[in-house]
């Protein structure tokens, strides 16, 4: 099977507690205002796997215009009623569904972690295309070993597959793809959900 979509089959069960932990969890706060302060008034972003829509309705309360999309149904549904002034789509992230240069930023919190290292490089390549020149982009990875399939924490019955990652190769796919580094930053944690004790922040900027 797919192994991301592996990881939107369980998603599908576990959305609604996933909703419940962390809608409400604004840990991400300081390093999220970090990449709107570089952008644009009004600018224009993609959330990228938007899950329960909690950080993109952070984002369209401060005054952005927003766009969220995942490849989980059932997110999406939940998202649409949790932020109903939001702009939420069903879509792949290997896939965008928009023409080139659309977008002033894109975000990416916890997504990018359920894409093989072997589509990493196209699905970044894919955040290029639809960023316009000069935009800038935020990947939200944990720390950690790559390319896994484990026990669920929200439901251990069930698998999920994560893609974890260090500094280096964070750094590296996004050079690849064409991005420049702007900032990293490692934040410390402490949820056993998440499956590891950090996670690395990282802006660059399409040149």
């Amino acid at each position: 099977m797919d192994k991301s979509q592996l990881a939107v089959n369980t998603y599908e069960k576990i959305a609604g507690k996933y909703a419940e932990q962390y809608f409400d969890d604004m840990v991400d706060v300081p390093y999220i205002e970090k990449f709107l302060t570089i952008l644009p008034k009004q600018a224009k972003i993609l959330d990228v796997g938007s899950g329960p829509g909690q950080f993109t309705k952070y984002m369209i309360e401060k005054g952005f215009e927003v766009i969220g999309i995942d490849f989980s149904k059932e997110m999406v549904t939940i998202a649409k009623e949790k932020v109903p002034t939001g702009d939420f789509r069903y879509m792949d992230m290997r896939h965008l569904d928009f023409p080139d240069n659309s977008f002033d930023g894109v975000f990416s919190a916890y997504s990018l972690i359920h894409i093989p290292s072997e589509e990493v490089r196209a699905t970044l390549q894919g955040f290029y295309r639809v960023l316009k020149v000069g935009g800038y982009v935020e990947i939200a990875v944990q720390k950690g070993d790559a390319d896994k399939i484990i026990n669920e924490p929200f439901m251990p019955t069930e698998k999920m597959f994560f893609n974890f990652f260090n500094e280096e190769r964070i750094s590296k796919f996004l050079d690849d793809a064409g991005f420049q580094i702007v900032s990293q930053e490692i934040m410390a944690i402490d949820d056993a959900e998440t499956m590891s004790d950090k996670v690395i922040y990282t802006i660059a900027k399409k040149t």
